[in-house]
């Protein structure tokens, strides 16, 4: 019996025009997913009513669209929430980002009792977990009755924002989501933009992280 440590092996390989194929074939599976990849991360979803939740940070032009939805919708107040100022806290008038956005609303006409505030202990991750978690806490010290929330926020962060929010909040409460366009990029061309590509891919895997390995 004799033994070998290798053998012959005769295969196929791809001609120029299978490459070519093969190459055609990644490249639509690649619009396709970059098509899609951007409305799952920032889905809309019911109920809008209840209690809009509004995160601290968005932008100045989504927080005008979520007042414009708070006035046409059938809410009973808006929260915001969030976590501290992380850069020149000393030197601005407001320490967080909720304290801010509620400055904000008042300016846009929002009366002062349909606003509360929320703020997350500063954490270097899990901010938006924590954040959801002070909701709740919100929630319990003013004794709001509602169990339908409505969260506005901005772009792909969207589907990871509602569920967090909604592992935070228990199977009580039912959390919508309207996710609002972003300013500094088109989301239908993200992948054409440098901000778009960090953004969407980034959302994807911290989404996939917060699905899979979250508590």
């Amino acid at each position: 019996m004799k033994f070998a440590l290798t053998k012959e092996h005769t295969g196929r390989r791809p001609t120029w025009f299978g490459w070519l194929l093969i190459v055609l074939l990644l490249a639509t599976l690649f619009v396709a997913a970059a098509a899609n990849l951007y409305p799952f991360l920032a889905p809309n979803r019911p109920p809008h009513e209840g209690v809009m939740v509004v995160e601290g940070w968005i932008h100045d032009f989504a927080l005008d669209e979520a007042v414009t939805l708070y006035r046409s919708g059938n809410y009973s107040k808006i929260v915001c929430t969030g976590v501290p100022v992380e850069t020149g806290s000393y030197i601005q008038q407001f320490k967080s980002y909720p304290e801010m956005t509620a400055a904000r609303l008042r300016k846009l006409g929002i009366p002062d009792d349909q606003i509360v505030v929320t703020i997350a202990e500063p954490a270097p991750k899990d901010r938006t977990y924590l954040a959801a978690v002070a909701l709740r806490e919100a929630i319990i010290a003013y004794n709001i009755g509602e169990t339908n929330l409505h969260l506005v926020t901005v772009g792909p962060h969207g589907r990871r924002s509602r569920l967090l929010f909604q592992k935070a909040l228990g199977p009580d409460y039912h959390v919508g989501v309207t996710s609002l366009e972003e300013a500094d990029y088109e989301a239908d061309h993200w992948y054409t933009c440098s901000h778009g590509v960090r953004a969407v891919v980034g959302e994807w895997i911290a989404y996939c992280y917060a699905k899979c390995l979250h508590p």
